[in-house]
């Protein structure tokens, strides 16, 4: 993809390195970092897709998606999370996450997971739709 513009989330510098490898593949150019949302930052650069690892945000993640979907509409914005409960998919999907990707899973389902999102504008993982919420 020519200037495919990227950008990730990611406080740990294992995940940042994921996701990062994850865009390149894909085709997007070299992703913007930031350890944590930098939102008038990520609505200058206007990425094409951003990743975020909501595993060590130290805000509100839920605001944080509502806040980054209203001034980038047009994004498709992954958030990464080991947190496998199907209400907390829907939470997120609802504040504006276009694709939800499991930590536990393959870096090539992740990849499709987000080729998917980008093409139909909605991807969620298999391993929150098979979660068991507790009570």
């Amino acid at each position: 993809m020519l200037n495919a513009r990227s950008a990730i989330v990611a406080h740990e510098s294992v995940a940042a390195e994921l996701m990062s490898a994850l865009l390149l593949q894909g085709g997007y150019d070299r992703p913007q970092r930031s350890q944590d949302v930098q939102v008038t930052e990520l609505s200058t650069y206007a990425p094409n897709v951003l990743l975020i690892d909501f595993d060590h945000l130290s805000i509100d993640p839920i605001e944080s998606l509502r806040q980054l979907r209203f001034v980038l509409p047009d994004c498709t914005i992954a958030v990464l999370s080991s947190t496998l409960k199907r209400r907390w998919a829907a939470e997120c999907h609802l504040a504006g996450a276009s694709c939800l990707l499991a930590k536990n899973s393959s870096r090539a389902r992740m990849l499709a997971g987000i080729r998917h999102a980008v093409r139909s504008g909605c991807y969620t993982d298999s391993g929150f739709i098979g979660a068991v919420d507790e009570s």
